[in-house]
């Protein structure tokens, strides 16, 4: 095989990795009591991964989606009609 071969190649398995690392969830460990705040629609944060769970974050921070990527974010607590368990089809992170 020649050189330039094994190197577009060794390309698409690394790239095939990055993705696949892409779509795994964010969420290691142990999570942190709270909500991730909503992002309003039409929202984007920086789509960079600055957090990868709520373990990575400052104590009393949760690793949330702003929108594009995940950053620490401080959690919402919820009472009354939700039951503590957020609105319906809302990730908690």
């Amino acid at each position: 095989m020649k050189t330039g071969t094994i190197f577009v190649l060794l390309a698409f398995i690394i790239m095939g990795l990055e993705v696949t690392w892409a779509q795994k969830s964010p969420v290691k460990g142990r999570q942190r009591p709270g909500f991730c705040p909503e992002v309003p629609r039409g929202i984007l944060g920086a789509c960079v991964e600055m957090c990868s769970g709520d373990d990575s974050c400052p104590r009393g921070m949760k690793c949330c989606s702003n929108g594009c990527g995940h950053s620490c974010t401080t959690p919402v607590f919820r009472k009354g009609g939700s039951g503590g368990h957020g609105k319906v089809g809302q990730k908690v992170y």
